[in-house]
């Protein structure tokens, strides 16, 4: 089965080597980035390094994904300079500073292959996104690097081994790519949901280094904050769309976090507040239900007497006491 595979990849190379994908220095690197930008029938591009001894400092404002095929590289991310040979893979947002050389720590000639895969912000539509919902990491990274106004660097680097099926979901997105430089279509993005879903699956044991741009404390603050501050009328929905996020993916992130679904922690909130009312107010209760946001009374004795196993009357009246 591998020998089968790898006779693939083979004439993979072969269909690249007759199309106009491979870089041979930085100026060049320079055009193709220039090119790619100001097309608008493009939105995926992949371009692929060869023997590259001076190092590639090119500015590309897209999101990337960036694979080396063969050989080594000196890899200079953010001012870490780190090296990492065929199986590394980085994927970086805008404002990470990526920088890489050909590496041969043996002074011995090995030529390294790089590909790179760039991504205009309008290829993430909706639908691509939603494909991506079951990997916590991968939907975060890219929904946040897509729709995110926050200017700061975000990577990961993954050391994968140049055998596992990364290798050959990448060879299989760079043929696609290249043979339909002009547009996309559907068996490009198949190729590209099964390379980004083999990295979310094998990023626990193969991430190397991240520079994420919120950590989850810090999110998961914000989002109970919105919830405490609007949970009179605040939907998962209203919270996904302000985060960029699936509801669905949202509802599993507070569940994660917390150990409570975000209907527990809305109920936490109005209980939290109408007990407030019943304390410090003369409000009936049928005001402090509808202060609240609740429309039903019977559901909202219900989830009182079930928290306090008393009802709001019998609550005042003991506090009162």
């Amino acid at each position: 089965m591998f020998e089968q595979a790898r006779a693939h990849l083979d004439g993979v190379f072969d269909f690249l080597d007759t199309l106009d994908c491979y870089i041979g220095n930085q100026s060049w690197m320079e055009l193709e980035i220039k090119d790619f930008a100001e097309n608008d029938q493009r939105q995926i591009a992949a371009l692929v390094s060869q023997n590259i001894s001076e190092k590639l400092t090119y500015r590309a404002p897209f999101i990337r994904i960036i694979y080396v095929l063969s050989g080594a590289l000196e890899l200079q991310i953010d001012n870490k300079t780190l090296h990492y040979s065929a199986g590394c893979l980085i994927m970086a947002n805008e404002w990470t500073k990526v920088e890489y050389r050909q590496y041969s720590p043996d002074e011995q000639k090995a030529e390294a292959e790089v590909v790179s895969f760039l991504f205009k912000k309008e290829y993430f539509t909706e639908n691509v996104l939603n494909q991506l919902v079951e990997d916590s990491l991968m939907y975060r990274f890219f929904v946040e690097n897509v729709k995110s106004s926050t200017k700061k660097s975000n990577f990961f680097v993954f050391e994968f081994e140049p055998n596992q099926d990364i290798h050959f979901y990448a060879m299989l997105l760079l043929k696609q790519v290249v043979k339909m430089r002009y547009k996309d279509n559907k068996i490009t993005k198949s190729a590209f949901n099964l390379l980004v879903s083999e990295i979310g699956s094998l990023s626990e044991e193969y991430l190397k280094l991240k520079d994420s741009t919120l950590s989850s404390s810090i999110l998961i603050h914000q989002i109970i904050s919105d919830i405490e501050e609007g949970y009179q009328d605040t939907s998962l929905k209203d919270l996904a769309d302000k985060y960029y996020f699936h509801p669905n993916y949202l509802s599993s992130f507070i569940k994660e976090e917390t150990g409570k679904t975000f209907s527990e922690l809305m109920i936490e909130c109005r209980l939290k507040s109408a007990c407030m009312y019943l304390k410090q107010t003369k409000l009936s209760v049928q005001e402090i239900i509808e202060e609240i946001g609740y429309t039903d009374k019977s559901y909202f004795y219900t989830i009182f007497k079930k928290e306090f196993g008393i009802t709001p009357r019998e609550y005042r009246r003991r506090y009162k006491s």
